[in-house]
């Protein structure tokens, strides 16, 4: 394996991968020895090679899909250095408060990391759940629709906070191939209940979602800490998004 030549530059060929009906893996254009670093880190990834695994699932059990992930590559000499973005492509939805009393009580997705970006069509409620308002067409949630239902009336454990997953096939170049992403949302009457170590946790995610930090800012609250969270909640993961809905 030649060494990577001098003004090396890390490159897929592309930077938005698709998924198919089978994993497959895609490697940087110019290899050489060193160490390849990607952040966040739950992307399947061989720090050796750089190579990619394109598939629904990350090195953590978490969706990989709809996020940006910034690779980094060092030559073992330390001579040579370059980074690049890659997107695994898919639906995300961001870390945010939604007040029910001044109408903010529709959540929408954003494709392949870019809000500007059309949804493609394709179908958004692969799950079907009854009690869980998902409009099929765009993917946009009706969380008073969801109240209505009575998402919230089961499954909760008595601490507020209830997943939901979203899997969806839509027409791009994916070729709707199953895709997923889950969504933690909590429900408190007010702003002063919710727990202080659920408003860090969402802040942390927003620190892991390249591109989409600012989109929205998320306040600090003093509610008692929670301790029966989702399990696959964590400070050093982007995943699950975190919903906090307030009256």
């Amino acid at each position: 394996m030649p060494p990577p030549a001098a003004g090396y530059k890390l490159t897929y060929g592309d930077s938005v991968f698709y998924l198919k009906s089978n994993d497959y893996t895609v490697s940087p254009l110019l290899k050489g020895p060193g160490t390849y670093t990607v952040f966040p880190d739950n992307l399947q990834f061989d720090k050796n090679t750089g190579a990619i695994t394109v598939s629904q699932k990350g090195t953590d059990g978490e969706s990989q899909t709809g996020m940006w992930y910034k690779i980094k590559f060092k030559s073992s000499d330390g001579t040579q250095a370059d980074s690049t973005l890659v997107l695994i492509s898919g639906l995300t939805y961001v870390d945010k408060f939604y007040s029910l009393s001044q109408n903010d009580s529709i959540i929408y997705p954003i494709y392949n990391g870019d809000p500007s970006k059309a949804v493609p069509q394709g179908n958004y409620d692969l799950t079907a759940d009854a009690k869980f308002a998902i409009n099929a067409v765009n993917g946009q949630i009706n969380i008073k629709e969801c109240l209505r239902r009575g998402f919230f009336n089961s499954g909760v454990m008595g601490t507020g906070w209830k997943v939901a997953t979203v899997k969806y096939a839509i027409n791009d170049n994916s070729q709707q191939a199953a895709n997923k992403i889950d969504i933690v949302l909590y429900y408190y009457r007010t702003i002063s209940e919710v727990p202080s170590n659920v408003s860090a946790l969402m802040q942390a995610h927003q620190q892991m979602t390249l591109g989409l930090r600012s989109l929205p800012g998320i306040p600090s609250t003093n509610g008692a800490i929670e301790t029966n969270l989702p399990s696959d909640l964590s400070l050093s993961k982007p995943r699950p998004p975190c919903v906090i809905i307030v009256d």
